[in-house]
């Protein structure tokens, strides 16, 4: 943003615009108002800051003159004042003042102005052209929205994965083929079970989906992630009043909002024990009641449940009900954990390597025969996710054109078997510790640490969308030191 200041105090002038430089504006400085008024008559500065006390021209005049003069009169004008003026600095915003600040000037109150002042500009702006291409922009925007409607509807048919799941393991494929076989009829129920990080969401998509895709809805539930007491309003929906702080209108539940599509119950271990016997008579029954409601509504959709602990172990131990599993079970999916189908890591491996490197603008065609050699031996315990972590996290930091071994750094240990064949009883030379900082070590071969830091900013701002003030958290900065580095 352009910012004229004023002041007669050199030193004063000076420290003002290096700050608002550090901070990334342009700004111009001017010693006498006579001179800021010239200066605003010929370029329009959305911020105008002026000291109160000058020669000649104080700063109520000038704020008056450049408020009565049509080419500034949009400029925000903000006031410093010093402790013995604040009934003028009072005065000043009636006169239509964006604002004061007071002697000695503090960086961050500053920053804080100047911040407000840009988005109040923006603001403006955005609105004085929506004004002027109302229509037009209404057009532009109803276009984009059908695009990314199109868009999003052709991404909900092709989640089932066709073109993104890989697998060379005979029993995944006997997987694959029987979530075909199920999603040709959705009344029969789907649990997929597998430990952590196996796929059991993917696999529950394509039962929906199925090879061509499908438009009905898929609705998902973790059902980890909703307190005991919120569950059945959520599951079953609610009428107005049912309980106290109930939405007025009433809600829908889940089931409702599968209508005709599926209701995927993730995490099905955590259901309430008390809600699992309501959930079993939807089962048989096909209908429901929402809560509070006298209503009987139709359940239509197809129910798959995923689970990583082992429900039959639950249901002897008494945690979970006997004849809910049974009808769960009518379609039962069990995913082997990646340690049992190592013949899916060079496939799974190349696949997130060619997605991550196009994502990330990397240069990655293909793996290191030892790189590929150190992930099919390791303990996948975290299994494809873990996989798909390691090889995303070697893109971010690294770049090439092949995946090498020292760009891997693996969560876990290797197997015993990549010991001896590395002829070292500790980890290999080329496995990397974990990431924090005790364990962290520096490669053999050196690395470069301002690219280093570059990539650790840079993957901070992805994972908070941009917002700089939440990856300046997250790096452990303030938010004026992650500008300073971002402009270097």
């Amino acid at each position: 943003m352009r910012i004229l200041i004023v002041d007669d105090n050199a030193t004063s002038l000076e420290s003002l615009r290096t700050v608002l430089e550090d901070l990334g504006h342009q700004a111009t400085a001017v010693p006498h108002p006579h001179r800021a008024i010239e200066e605003a008559a010929r370029t329009f500065y959305p911020l105008i800051i002026t000291d109160i006390r000058m020669p000649d021209m104080d700063g109520l005049e000038l704020l008056a003159h450049l408020k009565s003069d049509t080419a500034t009169a949009k400029s925000n004008v903000v006031l410093i004042t010093g402790h013995g003026d604040m009934e003028t600095a009072v005065e000043a915003l009636r006169r239509g003042a964006y604002d004061y600040l007071n002697k000695p000037i503090n960086a961050r109150e500053l920053a804080i102005v100047v911040d407000r002042c840009a988005e109040h500009m923006a603001l403006v702006s955005e609105n004085a052209t929506l004004r002027s291409d109302m229509e037009g922009r209404v057009a532009q925007a109803t276009t984009a929205l059908r695009q990314d409607l199109e868009a999003a509807r052709l991404r909900l048919r092709n989640v089932s994965g066709i073109g993104d799941i890989v697998t060379a393991s005979p029993a995944m494929r006997r997987i694959l083929e029987e979530a075909a076989i199920f999603h040709a009829d959705p009344s029969v129920p789907v649990l997929v079970e597998g430990e952590t990080g196996t796929g059991k969401e993917v696999v529950a998509r394509l039962v929906h989906f199925g090879h061509d895709g499908d438009d009905r809805p898929f609705i998902d539930l973790n059902c980890a992630a909703i307190p005991t007491e919120l569950f059945e309003s959520e599951l079953f929906g609610h009428e107005a009043g049912a309980y106290t702080g109930s939405r007025s209108g009433g809600s829908p539940g889940k089931l409702e909002l599968a209508a005709d599509g599926t209701l995927f119950l993730d995490e099905v271990a955590e259901l309430p024990l008390h809600l699992q016997p309501k959930l079993l008579r939807v089962l048989e029954e096909r209908t429901f009641y929402r809560l509070g409601g006298l209503k009987r509504r139709n359940f239509r959709a197809r129910i798959v449940c995923a689970a990583n602990r082992d429900l039959e172990q639950m249901v002897e131990n008494g945690l979970f009900r006997r004849d809910l599993y049974h009808r769960l079970r009518v379609g039962h999916l069990i995913l082997p954990p990646l340690r049992e189908r190592r013949e899916d890591i060079p496939e799974m491996a190349a696949l997130f390597l060619r997605r991550e490197a196009a994502r990330k603008k990397k240069q990655f065609t293909g793996i290191d025969d030892e790189a590929l050699a150190l992930l099919q031996s390791a303990v996948w315990k975290g299994n494809v996710r873990e996989l798909e972590n390691t090889i995303e996290r070697a893109v971010l930091l690294h770049d090439g054109t092949l995946l090498r071994p020292e760009h891997l750094v693996l969560p876990i240990r290797l197997s015993d078997d990549v010991s001896h064949r590395t002829g070292s009883e500790g980890p290999p030379a080329n496995e990397v510790l974990t990431s924090t900082p005790e364990d962290f070590r520096i490669p053999d071969e050196g690395m470069n640490l301002h690219e280093f830091v570059e990539r650790l900013v840079e993957q901070a701002l992805q994972r908070c969308n941009g917002n700089k003030t939440r990856a300046a958290t997250l790096l452990g900065l303030s938010r004026f030191a992650l500008l300073r580095r971002l402009r270097k």
